[in-house]
């Protein structure tokens, strides 16, 4: 059993903020001058940037389901999005305009002239993802893929970010089964799909040999063009080369300068999930601004969707149906995900939800009733916008409506539906 403060997920979080944070500092001249060419630590504390944001985000989505669920990520994203800590210009706008109730997947597919992002965003954010796939490396290629969509859509981004994961998942794996750096960066490069990202892993696996980071950065890239291809192979050939030593990782991931905060968030938090939070030096670790806490969510405390041979039972004949103006606080909101209804509930309901839909179904015979979707309101709160109900008569025979009580009641309004 894990808990939101231990285990490989965690500890690859902190390697990530770290990273993050220590990296930053070094865009400050002065910084970079009296500490970068000497390896020494500037002065703490050590902000972090949108890098450790995002991935509080991914982390806190992926511990409270065991699983990714691609609506209240990209809420999460853009709820506690901070302008303040560095994020890009169309990041910025993008993240606004889904805060104010703009179409997610329209507004990141429309970046770049409709190519989608190809930037590092993704990948700098999911080692504390992959890290929780050490098990099964493989398994985690889809659930990168889909927290990088939400932002990146261009497939070199995608890849970056699977890249990231893979490595994580291999680099908590190896606590128990060795890997040399060259196994590594193979196993890494095997499940990352066609494409630049791949290419400069292979590029990556024959500089292993290389002693000067700043040579291995010429060809790989140091992040300075900001995309997945030229930051990905990099961060890795550091990991790789140092797994079991995240001073020497982060190092040497920020001493080629470019983006030294994300190349350095991507090695630490891959490094991290081998060495555990005992490799990071405990006085990079008190320099670091403290995570925040929205970031540890209870594990498990919300439903993740049924899989397989649930006895839960999709709608067979969905039809449209009104629903009740109402308005849920995020409180309220919260209360339904995580499955907290009072007991006039308990007994005659099943519900959970899913990619933004809360599904209701009979607790005697798993069949659905209702699926009502749910859209953020700005300013705050959550708004039922739409619904199906269960047409088919022998499954359903009630009024072709979602009830206002029925709605109430579950956000903790004890009026019976």
């Amino acid at each position: 059993m894990t808990t939101p403060r231990t285990g490989p997920a965690f500890d690859a979080l902190l390697g990530l903020s770290v990273g993050d944070a220590l990296g930053a500092q070094f865009f400050v001249p002065e910084t970079a001058r009296a500490h970068l060419a000497d390896r020494t630590d500037p002065p703490g504390p050590w902000p972090w940037t949108d890098d450790t944001e995002m991935a509080c985000s991914v982390y806190a989505a992926h511990t409270e389901r065991g699983a990714i669920d691609t609506f209240d990520l990209t809420h999460a994203f853009a709820r506690r999005h901070d302008f303040d800590r560095g994020y890009g210009p169309a990041a910025n706008r993008m993240l606004r305009l889904i805060r104010e109730g703009g179409d997610a997947e329209a507004l990141a597919a429309e970046l770049f002239d409709g190519q989608g992002s190809y930037g590092n965003g993704a990948a700098m954010r999911v080692a504390p993802l992959g890290a929780a796939y050490a098990e099964d490396p493989a398994a985690v290629v889809r659930p990168a893929a889909d927290t990088a969509v939400i932002t990146h859509t261009h497939p070199q981004a995608v890849d970056g970010a699977i890249a990231v994961a893979v490595a994580a998942a291999y680099a908590a794996r190896a606590r128990t089964e060795a890997m040399t750096p060259h196994a590594f960066l193979t196993a890494v490069a095997a499940l990352t799909p066609y494409g630049v990202v791949r290419d400069g892993l292979t590029e990556a696996i024959g500089l292993l040999a290389e002693p000067d980071p700043s040579a291995a950065a010429k060809v790989l890239g140091n992040g300075s063009r900001t995309s997945a291809a030229d930051t990905v192979p990099y961060a890795l050939w550091c990991a790789a080369r140092h797994l079991s030593d995240y001073r020497a990782a982060v190092l040497d991931a920020i001493a080629p300068g470019g983006d030294m905060d994300t190349v350095a968030a991507i090695t630490g938090g891959v490094v991290a999930a081998h060495t555990g939070a005992r490799g990071i030096p405990a006085a990079w670790l008190a320099a670091r601004e403290p995570l925040p806490d929205w970031t540890f969510t209870e594990p498990g405390s919300v439903r993740p969707a049924p899989a397989g041979e649930s006895r839960l039972k999709p709608l067979l004949l969905p039809r449209p149906c009104p629903v009740p103006d109402l308005v849920w606080t995020d409180e309220q909101w919260q209360r339904v995900r995580s499955g907290r209804i009072p007991g006039d509930l308990d007994g005659r309901w099943e519900f959970y939800t899913s990619e933004g839909v809360l599904h209701l179904h009979r607790s005697w015979t798993g069949l659905a009733i209702w699926n009502v979707r749910v859209a953020p309101v700005k300013g705050g709160g959550w708004r039922p916008v739409s619904a199906l109900v269960e047409a088919y008569p022998e499954h359903y025979t009630g009024e072709p409506e979602v009830p206002r009580a029925l709605l109430r009641l579950l956000a903790g309004d004890y009026g019976r539906p």
